[in-house]
């Protein structure tokens, strides 16, 4: 039997579409994330749980990185 997730994701997947481009290569890098984690850690995010102090602190890791790659793009020029 199926988890309820792998049943939404396969009915889901068929038809998402947008016009644009870019939206649709994020949307698709998203779900590929998304079958990554499921397959490393075996829950959804809804079904994740930490405590709030770690979501936040886990969240200001990510926007750190998030901000030395934009500072590296920037130095592309």
């Amino acid at each position: 039997m199926k988890k309820k997730y792998e049943k939404t994701a396969d009915i889901i997947r068929p038809f998402l579409v947008t016009k644009d481009p870019m939206v649709m290569k994020v949307l698709k890098r998203m779900s590929k994330r998304s079958d990554e984690g499921l397959a490393t850690y075996k829950k959804t995010m809804v079904e994740a749980k930490k405590p709030f102090k770690t979501w936040v602190s886990d969240a200001q890791e990510e926007l750190w990185d998030a901000i030395l790659y934009l500072e590296k793009i920037k130095s592309l020029k």
